[in-house]
C-alpha cells in the first residue's frame, strides 16, 4: 500500500491569521497532501508567550480551519501539558501512525535555519521531511543550512509560497494600538477575539 502524505504545522498560532493557512494550503497541493493537522504549542521552549490561553489559541485555531475539508486541529501538545518539542510529537504521530504515513512538517524558513539548534534535529529529519515556505524570487537562501545535515539535508524542502507581509506580531502590535485586523485574520477568529478580550492585557499596557 502506497504511504499516505500527512503534513503537521505547530506553531503558537498567536494569533492564527492568513499567511499560516496560505502556507498550509501551498503545502496541501504542492506535496499532495492527504491533509494538515494544525498543532498549537502549549508552551514554545524558544517564545515567550503573551495574551491568550493555550485553549484560546486552539479554538481561534479550530475556528480558522473550519471550512477547509483538508485541515483538522490537534490538542495534543495542549494536552499533555509542558514545553512543546517537535520531536515528540512526531513520535506520537509515528508510533500512530507507523511507517504508513510519510509526515511533512510545515513551516518558515526561519525554522530551516534554525532547525540545527532544535532539540535532536537529526531525528526529526529522520522522522520527517521538513519544508520551508520561501519566497517564490528565490531571494530567500537555505542551502548552507541544508548542507549542515549532510545526506539528511535532502529531507529538507523549499516551498514557493505568494508573500504575505503577515505575522502574529504585527497583528498583536495592530490590537495594542487598538487598529484594525480585518482581513489579516479570518472573520470568524477576529469576532472571537473581539467576543472574548483575548488580547485585552495588551490593550491596558498603553491605557
Amino acid at each position: 500500500m502506497a504511504a499516505i502524505n500527512i503534513g503537521i504545522m505547530g506553531g503558537t498560532f498567536n494569533p492564527i491569521h492568513y499567511g499560516h493557512l496560505m502556507i498550509a494550503e501551498e503545502a496541501r497541493q504542492q506535496l499532495q497532501l492527504a491533509k494538515v493537522i494544525f498543532m498549537p504549542s502549549y508552551r514554545t521552549p524558544h517564545k515567550e508567550m503573551v495574551g491568550p490561553t493555550a485553549r484560546q489559541r486552539w479554538e481561534m485555531t479550530r475556528l480558522a480551519t473550519a471550512d477547509n475539508p483538508y485541515f483538522y486541529v490537534s490538542d495534543w501538545e495542549i494536552r499533555r501539558r509542558g514545553a512543546s518539542y517537535t520531536i515528540e510529537t512526531l513520535r506520537y504521530f509515528r508510533d500512530k501512525w507507523g511507517e504508513q504515513v510519510t509526515l511533512f512538517f510545515i513551516s518558515g524558513t526561519d525554522t530551516v535555519h534554525d532547525l540545527i539548534h532544535w532539540k535532536k534535529p537529526y531525528e526529526i529529519l529522520s522522522a520527517c521531511y521538513v519544508v520551508g515556505a520561501v519566497r517564490p524570487d528565490g531571494s530567500e537562501n537555505i542551502t548552507a543550512s541544508v548542507q549542515q545535515f549532510g545526506a539528511l539535508g535532502k529531507k529538507i524542502i523549499k516551498l514557493p509560497v505568494p508573500t504575505m507581509a503577515i505575522s502574529s506580531t504585527l497583528i498583536r502590535k495592530r490590537l495594542q494600538e487598538g487598529q484594525s485586523i480585518r482581513y489579516l485574520v479570518p472573520l470568524t477568529v477576529q469576532k472571537y477575539i473581539e467576543k472574548n478580550g483575548v488580547y485585552a492585557c495588551l490593550e491596558k499596557q498603553i491605557k
